[in-house]
């Protein structure tokens, strides 16, 4: 079964158009961009490595890596989304009930901590109600993925 809108040059595939619903475009487009925020703070979190604390400097630098290899799984996952690839959906969501999780604890807090966590809500339910809109239901079940 093909999807109805589906290109019909494979070398299409790729490009967002009439093949790619648009909710597929945006989800792929917010991980993205999550997986960029999760990046910046790894670069703000390796500044800090120096500074005295109660968790020792191995501890620091594996904390610091598991952020690059969370950083580099939410762009993979951007990416293979995009593509069309099914098991996306399981990653995308489960990365936005852990960030809907982190975000309500800043909602309590005035300033920018009620700004951060708006800043992580909004995304995260985006990418929620977006991923199982009935065009990209559609487009993950009923074509092979994509290049």
């Amino acid at each position: 079964m093909s999807y109805p809108n589906a290109p019909a040059d494979p070398s299409d595939a790729g490009a967002p158009g009439p093949g790619r619903p648009l909710s597929i475009v945006v989800v792929s487009v917010l991980l993205l961009l999550e997986a960029l925020a999760t990046l910046g703070a790894a670069v703000w979190y390796a500044t800090s490595l120096v500074a005295d604390g109660p968790v020792s400097l191995g501890g620091r630098i594996f904390m610091l890596v598991l952020i690059i290899a969370a950083s580099i799984w939410q762009a993979n996952v951007a990416f293979q989304v995009f593509r069309g690839h099914a098991w996306t959906r399981a990653a995308a969501i489960v990365w936005q009930v852990f960030q809907v999780i982190f975000a309500v604890s800043f909602l309590g807090a005035g300033g920018w901590a009620l700004a951060l966590g708006i800043a992580l809500l909004v995304p995260a339910a985006a990418i929620i109600i977006l991923t199982f809109d009935p065009r990209a239901t559609a487009f993950f079940g009923d074509r092979e993925p994509r290049a």
